[in-house]
């Protein structure tokens, strides 16, 4: 993985996007490179705000930029030099605006769960997940980093080689141990899991199929960890009929504090499969995600 070259942070003012600043100022600060953090204001708000203060879109703007400075100055960044902006508009698309302006590599958000489903992230942080055209690391308020366990996803796709590199390099940075973990199913069990339907059924293991996928995981991964830099790296296969469980269930078992997901772009069924595997992981995970982007990705429609 290169080094990162421009990280965005999207601010909320809130708890959650606080823990995020300050985990994207110690990544800017490993890898050198920019920080520039993103308050979107809605459009009605700033309206009415002019109406009541008698004031200028401009004026506004400004009284906010100087309210995002200060959240930045009482976050404890260290000695990360920190740039600010404040923008106008929804913020989904004022994002993603703000990352294609400073060609960012890295877009980093809280997760800001609710008081009752605390593991499930906010509609913005899920649309950047799903959407942004860039890679997102979603961070828990409770699970700042360094990270010392990381759990990365693996199903041999491009992406996947892509999704390894980035977890390997944050290893490398943090010292931690990582986890690639490869779920296999049967045809009967994936016929089972059609639609994130599974009934309960005994877990069934082939010992030939596992050993099988075994060396197909170590072959992938050999030349993608051959400078792996003192990392411990274990490659993981489980047979199960649902990946997403099984991908929930060994990341609280290990108690992973990041997982590394790789996600597609493409359209049609296998959309639908990957797409809901890495929406439930993120909904439902337990500590921080880095949702990596396919090279060339694009905006959806829509």
């Amino acid at each position: 993985m290169k080094k990162l070259r421009h990280i965005i942070t999207a601010i909320d003012f809130s708890p959650s996007c606080r823990c995020a600043l300050r985990e994207a100022a110690r990544r800017a600060s490993l890898d050198g490179a920019v920080l520039t953090v993103v308050h979107v204001m809605n459009e009605f708000l700033v309206h009415e705000l002019k109406q009541a203060l008698m004031t200028d879109q401009a004026s506004v703007r400004a009284d906010w930029l100087e309210r995002l400075k200060k959240f930045v100055a009482e976050s404890e960044v260290g000695a990360a030099v920190v740039n600010a902006e404040v923008r106008i508009g929804h913020p989904f698309t004022e994002l993603v605006e703000a990352c294609r302006a400073h060609a960012a590599d890295l877009l980093v958000m809280g997760a800001k769960g609710s008081k009752n489903e605390p593991h499930r992230v906010g509609a913005i942080t899920a649309k950047c997940v799903r959407k942004a055209p860039l890679d997102v690391l979603v961070v828990r308020e409770d699970a700042p980093g360094p990270f010392k366990k990381i759990v990365t996803c693996v199903d041999f796709s491009e992406n996947s080689a892509k999704a390894v590199q980035e977890a390997l390099h944050l290893a490398q940075q943090d010292g931690a141990t990582l986890d690639c973990l490869h779920v296999y199913q049967s045809a009967i069990a994936m016929s089972l899991d059609y639609g994130s339907f599974a009934p309960p059924l005994p877990v069934t293991v082939d010992p030939g199929a596992v050993e099988s996928w075994r060396k197909d995981l170590d072959s992938f991964l050999a030349p993608l960890t051959a400078e792996a830099g003192g990392v411990q790296v274990t490659p993981l296969i489980k047979e199960r009929v649902n990946i997403r469980e099984a991908i929930l269930e060994h990341v609280n078992e290990v108690h992973a504090d990041l997982v590394v997901l790789g996600t597609r772009g493409k359209t049609g069924l296998r959309e639908l499969l990957i797409g809901t595997t890495a929406e439930t992981i993120v909904q439902h995970a337990p500590c921080s995600i880095l949702a990596v982007k396919p090279d060339g990705f694009v905006l959806p429609a829509g």
